[in-house]
């Protein structure tokens, strides 16, 4: 910092045009000029951090946890302020005792502990019991289907009884067998080897992996009428949330499609990931449902009404706010998760959100993107033409999504059946991820289908709180469990935002 005199100044201006001109229109144009040079200087510092090589991980990007660096990323949860285990007024789980145990010991007192007294021919003054729950040694039941065969005394042909359907073969497993072996292995992913070991302890008798694998085919072929049910019932929910992820086999790329409710699963495998995939699924197009997705375009092909999934959103912004310092993605953050928030308080008690709370959320959203092009102005156009569209910048790239997709982003304010969030297709996707990381994934197209069916067939009905093992059992006998389907009212809500008043700042900002 230095102090310039008088005839220094007189002698900047001379030198200096511009500067001189300043000067005579006061002190006033001066501190303009110089905030104008500190906010192009803060723009050039955020483009060139937004160049440095950053890791991406799973808080900031959809990045899996698998992949993230060490130290693994701070959690977004935040703390309670409670302690660990059961709280207070919390009902508890205990062993409780039964009325008639199985088996019966009595444990006779015969001597004194304290003068060796015999006490055999003594009445017994109380008694206590003490129950121990364990399981019995295993053994598999062999039942013998005998088949009278006779002659008839007329034709002199002999006459055969039919075995039992599940009793064709001279020896094999039952469905019970069959159904913990496929209940191990889609269901908690035990590897097929693992599988045929663990019978072999609990049973006494190890079975083929090619058998374990048969069993599962053999589910598989029952449950088409399940999944059409199910596939009925998705056309008929007033919202379905979509993804898909990629799974390899055969030396190629394929994908695993889903599309789902809070009570219903469809999952599909595909060789193609749009529009195309997405068509073989039979759901989106063919029903008045709003489909939530991550914003893939190819879901926009499709007639369906769309909300956009706001945790996508929220990871993106944290990218932009923790790893390049613009402080309007936090200020983005706080309005999705207030708009959250109000949904939670309205919605679950069958209410509305009031059309003026919304208002104000589209307010505060359009002046946080607002505030998110003044730091990063659309770049200038090239001097010479080249292919494909000019490179903008994840965060730039993100104020235009978020511009042209307000509708789609905040349409869960509108509506109670759209959720905040996609998670719930994230969550049904999730265990085919884990399969993989257990098993290695598939080695064969059919594998997949049948891993994709029975999956679908588990998750519903475990949302369904169905017993898993008994949905299992039904299906091998040939009469799947078929899910409940209620044809969900699809409500139309004003879109309250459409009259909002802007400032003509945030107009402009939105223009441009």
């Amino acid at each position: 910092m230095y102090d310039l005199t008088r005839d220094q100044l007189a002698q900047l201006a001379r030198s200096r045009p511009d500067l001189g001109a300043l000067m005579e229109r006061g002190m006033g144009a001066v501190m303009a000029h110089l905030l104008e040079m500190e906010r192009q200087h803060r723009v050039v510092q955020e483009r060139l951090q937004d160049r440095r090589p950053v890791v991406p991980n799973s808080r900031n990007s959809h990045t899996p946890p698998s992949l993230d660096p060490r130290p693994k990323p701070r959690s977004r949860r935040k703390r309670s302020g409670k302690k660990s285990g059961g709280q207070p007024g919390h009902p508890g789980h205990f062993l409780e005792p039964v009325a008639k145990p199985d088996v019966v010991v009595v444990h006779p007192v015969t001597t004194c502990g304290h003068c060796a007294t015999d006490l055999r021919q003594q009445p017994i003054v109380s008694m206590t019991t003490h129950q121990v729950f364990d399981l019995p040694k295993i053994a598999l039941e062999v039942t013998e289907h005998q088949c009278e065969s006779r002659r008839c005394p007329d034709c002199q042909q002999i006459s055969a009884a039919e075995p039992p359907k599940g009793a064709s073969q001279p020896t094999q497993y039952g469905v019970r067998i069959a159904g913990l072996a496929i209940y191990l292995t889609i269901g908690h992913f035990v590897p097929v080897a693992r599988t045929c070991e663990l019978i072999r302890m609990l049973t006494g008798t190890k079975p083929s992996q090619g058998w374990v694998l048969t069993c599962q085919k053999r589910l598989s072929r029952q449950l088409d009428p399940f999944m059409e049910c199910t596939k009925r019932g998705l056309q008929l929910a007033a919202s379905v949330c979509c993804d898909e992820t990629g799974i390899r086999f055969l030396g190629a790329r394929h994908w695993l499609h889903v599309c789902c409710t809070a009570m219903l699963t469809f999952l599909l495998v595909s060789r193609f990931r749009g529009a195309r995939g997405t068509a073989e699924l039979g759901i989106l197009g063919t029903g008045p449902g709003i489909a939530i997705h991550d914003n893939l375009q190819s879901y926009f092909t499709f007639s369906n009404d769309h909300g956009l999934c706001n945790a996508h959103h929220q990871r993106e912004l944290i990218y932009v706010h923790e790893q390049m310092g613009q402080a309007w993605a936090k200020r983005m953050i706080r309005v999705l998760l207030d708009g959250k928030k109000l949904k939670e308080h309205y919605h679950p008690l069958g209410k509305l959100v009031p059309p003026l709370l919304i208002d104000r959320i589209h307010r505060r959203y359009r002046l946080a993107l607002a505030a998110g092009y003044e730091v990063n102005p659309r770049p200038p156009p090239p001097r010479r033409k080249k292919r494909g569209r000019p490179y903008r910048g994840k965060a730039l790239s993100l104020l235009d999504r978020l511009r042209d997709r307000e509708k789609e982003a905040l349409l869960f304010l509108d509506d109670p059946e759209v959720p905040w969030e996609n998670n719930q297709a994230e969550r049904d996707l999730r265990m085919a991820k884990v399969q993989q990381k257990v098993s290695g994934g598939f080695r064969t197209e059919s594998g997949a289908v049948v891993f994709a069916r029975c999956r679908s067939y588990f998750d519903t009905m475990r949302k369904q709180k169905h017993d898993l093992m008994d949905g299992i059992l039904s299906g091998l006998n040939g009469k799947p469990w078929m899910p409940e389907i209620t044809r969900a009212g699809r409500r139309k809500f004003p879109s309250s935002h459409h009259g909002l008043k802007l400032t003509q700042s945030v107009k402009a900002a939105l223009a441009s």
